[in-house]
C-alpha cells in the first residue's frame, strides 16, 4: 500500500510540475524518424486532439512497437473513431494508446478473434485483466493502418495517466520531433467588454512581421476592459502541414497576464474547446480564433495561472504582448501598442439574418410542446442565456442559431404522421447540408432524438435498398488462389446500419471499411473449406431497408 501511495504521489508531483516526466521510459512506437501530421491539444471541430498523429510514409503496414513493457488493458475495434486501437498499461502508472491500426500481432489477433466469433460482431470494446496479455518493451504489437475515422494512413499515439485516463502530451516523455521552426501568427483580433459583460464582435488588427520572431500590430485606441484573440499555427522541420500551437502567453505592461499550454487535459472537458475558440467566428468563417481571455463557462485545466486574460486600459500609452511557443522553445511574439481613448475600430457586424424568436435562460429547464412535436432543453445546455428560433410545423421542427455552441443534448420528439416504411428524421444545417438524424420511434410513433446539432429537423423517406456486390471475383468462380473475399456494400441515402455474412451457414468475421464501402474477409482457421461454398450476405441501412444476396464460390 505504501508503495502505491508513493507511486501516485510521484505521478501527482510530475503532473503539477509539468517538467519531470520520465524522458527515457517510453521509446518511439515506429522504427522510422517521427514526423507529425497532428499535434497534441490542437483544435478539432468539437474536441481537443488527445494524442499525436505520426506520418507513416503515406502507406499502411509499418511495424508498430510498444513504447514500454506492460499489459494489454483494452482492445477496441470500431467502424469509426479510432478503428483498431490497442491500450497498454505500464508499471509506471501510465497508459499508451495506438490507434487506426491495420492489424494486431498474432497473439492479440488470435485472442480478440475468439471474442468476435463468440459475440458474432466485428465491433468490440473489450477490457482485459492484468497479465492476460503481457507486452515487452519494443515488442511488435501490430501494423499501422487507416482504420476508423482516419482519412490517410498514420498512427495516432497517446500517453495517458492510467488512474484517471487524463491525456498527456507524448512529447513530454521524450518522444522527439525535429523542430527548429517558430510558430506563425496569421492574425490578431481585439474584443471589447461592455458594462453588461457582453463581448463585442472581433476586430481584426493589421500586423507586420518585423523579423523572424517579432510581429508588430497597428496602434489600438481603446479604453475600459478589452481582450485579444490570435490565429496561428506551428510547423515542424520535416513537414509543411499546419499543426496546433503548444503554448500561449501574454504580458501587459511587463506584467504576466494569461498563460496556457497543452501539456494535458481531461477528456470530459474536451467539448469546452467551444469556449476557448471564438465559436461564432468559426461557424461564420471556418477559421479559429483562440481567445486569450476566459469566456463564459471556460473552466479548462490548461491554464498556468488564475488570470482572466482581460486587461483594463488605464495608462495613456501601454503595451500588450502575445507569445506563441512550441515544445522546443521556438517562439514568436507580437507587440500591440495601446493608446487610451475611444475605440476607433468598429466591431464586425452580425451577418446572421435568422429571426430569433425565443429567449432561453440558461439556468432554467424548458419544455416546448407543439401539436406534433416536443423540444426539451435542460438547464446549462448553453453557457449563457441565448436566443433561438424555435418553431414546429406539420413537416418540420426548427431549433436554429448557428452561432452558439451546445454543451448538453437537446431532446426532440416528432410525430411520424405517415407510417411509411423507410421514414426517418433528417437534419438540415445552416449551410443547407442534409444528414441522417434517427429512425428510432417510441411507443407513441414519435421519432425520438438526442442531439447537440441545431438546425431544421424534418421527415424524409429512404426507399432505396442497400447494394451488395462481389468485388474480387464473380459468382460461381473458382478462388483457390485467393486468400480473401471482398464484397461491396453501399447505401446512398442513410448509410449502413449493420451487416451479416455467413459462409456455409456459419457466421464469419468480415471487417467493414466504410471509406471503401467494402467488407473484407481473410481466410483463417474458422473457415471450413468445401469444394462448393455458399456466401449469404444481409445488409440493413439506417432507415430499416434490408438487402440479402447469396453467392457461390469453389475452392480446393
Amino acid at each position: 500500500m505504501k508503495k502505491l501511495i508513493i507511486l501516485f504521489l510521484f505521478i501527482s508531483i510530475n503532473l503539477n510540475s509539468q517538467t519531470n516526466f520520465p524522458k527515457d521510459y517510453f521509446s518511439n512506437p515506429l522504427e522510422i524518424e517521427l514526423i507529425l501530421n497532428g499535434n497534441f491539444g490542437e483544435s478539432r471541430p468539437s474536441h481537443f486532439h488527445s494524442g499525436i498523429d505520426i506520418k507513416t510514409q503515406f502507406k499502411e503496414g509499418l511495424n508498430v512497437f510498444s513504447s514500454a513493457e506492460g499489459y494489454v488493458s483494452r482492445i477496441s475495434i470500431k467502424h469509426g473513431g479510432f478503428g483498431k486501437a490497442l491500450y497498454i498499461n505500464h508499471p509506471n502508472g501510465y497508459t499508451t494508446v495506438y490507434a487506426h491500426l491495420k492489424k494486431f500481432n498474432k497473439k492479440i489477433e488470435d485472442y480478440i478473434k475468439k471474442i468476435q466469433y463468440n459475440k458474432k460482431s466485428y465491433q468490440i470494446e473489450h477490457y482485459l485483466k492484468k497479465d492476460v496479455i503481457r507486452i515487452l518493451k519494443n515488442e511488435n504489437i501490430g501494423s499501422s493502418g487507416n482504420t476508423g475515422s482516419s482519412f490517410g494512413p498514420h498512427l495516432h499515439y497517446e500517453t495517458r495517466l492510467t488512474k484517471n485516463q487524463k491525456a498527456i502530451n507524448p512529447q513530454l516523455f521524450g518522444i522527439d520531433i525535429k523542430d527548429s521552426r517558430r510558430p506563425i501568427i496569421n492574425s490578431v483580433f481585439l474584443y471589447k467588454l461592455d458594462s453588461l459583460n457582453k463581448i463585442s464582435e472581433p476586430i481584426k488588427l493589421k500586423i507586420n512581421k518585423i523579423n523572424d520572431s517579432i510581429y508588430q500590430s497597428e496602434k489600438v485606441t481603446a479604453n475600459g476592459t478589452i481582450g485579444f484573440g490570435v490565429n496561428g499555427f506551428d510547423r515542424q522541420d520535416l513537414a509543411n502541414n499546419k499543426n496546433g500551437i503548444y503554448k500561449y502567453s501574454t504580458v501587459y505592461d511587463n506584467k504576466k497576464n494569461i498563460e496556457f499550454n497543452f501539456n494535458s487535459f481531461f477528456f470530459e472537458e474536451s467539448i469546452k474547446i467551444k469556449t476557448l475558440i471564438d465559436y461564432k467566428y468559426y461557424i461564420q468563417n471556418k477559421s479559429r480564433i483562440v481567445k486569450l481571455f476566459k469566456d463564459h463557462g471556460n473552466n479548462l485545466s490548461i491554464y498556468s495561472n488564475n488570470k482572466s486574460g482581460y486587461i483594463n486600459v488605464e495608462n495613456d500609452i501601454s503595451l500588450y504582448q502575445i507569445s506563441v511557443t512550441d515544445l522546443k522553445g521556438n517562439k514568436s511574439t507580437i507587440k500591440i501598442p495601446i493608446i487610451k481613448g475611444d475605440l476607433t475600430n468598429s466591431p464586425l457586424k452580425n451577418v446572421n439574418s435568422t429571426v430569433l424568436n425565443t429567449s432561453v435562460n440558461n439556468k432554467l429547464d424548458y419544455n416546448f410542446e407543439f401539436e406534433n412535436a416536443e423540444i426539451k432543453i435542460a438547464k446549462n445546455t448553453f453557457l449563457k442565456n441565448v436566443k433561438l428560433n424555435i418553431d414546429a410545423s406539420i413537416d418540420s421542427i426548427k431549433i436554429i442559431n448557428p452561432e452558439i455552441a451546445v454543451f448538453k443534448n437537446i431532446k426532440i420528439s416528432f410525430l411520424n404522421k405517415e407510417k411509411r416504411k423507410g421514414n426517418y428524421l433528417a437534419l438540415k444545417d445552416n449551410n443547407g447540408n442534409e444528414s441522417f438524424a434517427t429512425a428510432k420511434l417510441n411507443s407513441k410513433n414519435y421519432f425520438y432524438h438526442k442531439t447537440k446539432s441545431l438546425g431544421t429537423y424534418f421527415i424524409k423517406n429512404d426507399s432505396l435498398l442497400p447494394v451488395i456486390e462481389l468485388k474480387n471475383f464473380k459468382n460461381n468462380d473458382w478462388i483457390t488462389n485467393k486468400n480473401s473475399i471482398k464484397i461491396k456494400i453501399l447505401d446512398k441515402e442513410t448509410g449502413i446500419k449493420n451487416y451479416n455474412v455467413k459462409i456455409n451457414g456459419k457466421w464469419m468475421l468480415f471487417e467493414y471499411e466504410y471509406k471503401r464501402n467494402e467488407l473484407f474477409y481473410k481466410f483463417d482457421s474458422y473457415f471450413i473449406n468445401k469444394k462448393k461454398n455458399l456466401i449469404e450476405v444481409s445488409v440493413e441501412d439506417m432507415a430499416g431497408n434490408k438487402s440479402q444476396k447469396n453467392f457461390i464460390f469453389y475452392r480446393n
